[in-house]
């Protein structure tokens, strides 16, 4: 058996044979070729994470060179019932299914009419995309504006049509539309991304199936319940996951507009633990958040994985 072993072991790492001579050269490339990629992940991916893992069962205030393990603490003060933290995710829970409702409903429009004008097209789609590469800070400060209450267009737009000043929305100043609001910033900052996907899912559909459906009668509205909506799953699938990994990391407009208010109803979960973080200096706390909401979203992507398998059909 050992020798058998040893023959084997001498037939693998022989670098006199040519053939394996060749696979570990082909190796080695392979390595050269990710090994940048796989540094940088290791540095700045997984080193942060498996760090803020531990971090989660001490307490730290980031300014002493002293962490106290407290064990599984952390963890209990987070997921205690009426904690700040089920609240501020029940905020972003909220957030997300505006955003994500808005992105998916007026990019599907935007790409169906992409789809069939083709009039400066290519013009429409940079411009459509302009919003995602625009800074957050530059967003929230134009956003600002128009949704002052005092100075604001929107305001403005909505008194040239009879409404009354009394009755003129506060946006960022009522708790109940604070949270809309940044919504639809968020949709508007992500629309030309999701446009584009989804357009390129729609030119992908061959254009026989719709001739088919033509032939047999089916009207345009059947025609995109039968034909467009099922072949345009995978597609779906893959903007609704990114759509909620977004919804769970906004951040920017909130801190820069916002900061949580008015009355907590913005004050989001990524916003939750950055408080606990660098303004309370509770990094256990954030590091335990940061886990969890982790842990959701891991959740959330393993759901929507066993749902793709039956609902997601390929051409």
């Amino acid at each position: 058996m050992i020798e058998k072993m040893s023959a084997r072991v001498k037939k693998h790492f022989n670098l006199h044979d040519p053939a394996v001579k060749k696979k570990w050269k082909r190796t080695l490339q392979a390595f050269l070729l990710v090994g940048p990629a796989l540094v940088i992940a290791l540095v700045f991916v997984y080193y942060p994470a498996a760090y803020i893992l531990r971090l989660s069962f001490f307490e730290w205030d980031l300014i002493s060179p002293q962490q106290t393990y407290v064990g599984l603490d952390n963890y209990r003060t987070v997921l205690e019932p009426g904690s700040d933290f089920w609240e501020s995710l029940l905020i972003t829970l909220k957030y997300g299914l505006m955003y994500i409702a808005f992105s998916l409903s007026i990019g599907m429009l935007l790409a169906l009419a992409l789809d069939r004008i083709k009039f400066l097209n290519n013009f429409f789609q940079s411009l459509f995309f302009v919003p995602s590469v625009t800074s957050i800070s530059v967003v929230a400060v134009v956003w600002s504006l128009i949704f002052n209450p005092q100075i604001g267009p929107l305001n403005k737009i909505l008194a040239g049509l009879g409404v009354s000043s009394a009755s003129l929305p506060q946006w960022f100043n009522d708790p109940n539309l604070a949270l809309p609001a940044l919504a639809v910033i968020g949709s508007w900052q992500s629309l030309g991304f999701i446009t584009l996907l989804l357009l390129a899912g729609l030119r992908n559909i061959p254009t026989s199936y719709y001739e088919a459906a033509a032939v047999d009668g089916a009207n345009k509205w059947k025609s995109f319940w039968k034909i467009t909506l099922p072949l345009l799953t995978p597609v779906l699938f893959f903007v609704v996951f990114m759509l909620i990994i977004n919804s769970f990391q906004v951040f920017g407009a909130v801190s820069i507009m916002t900061q949580g208010r008015p009355l907590g109803s913005t004050n989001v979960v990524l916003y939750y633990i950055y408080q606990q973080g660098f303004r309370f200096f509770n990094a256990g706390i954030a590091s335990t958040a940061s886990w969890i909401v982790f842990m959701v979203l891991l959740a959330i992507y393993m759901l929507q994985s066993k749902l793709g398998e039956r609902n997601v059909f390929y051409q």
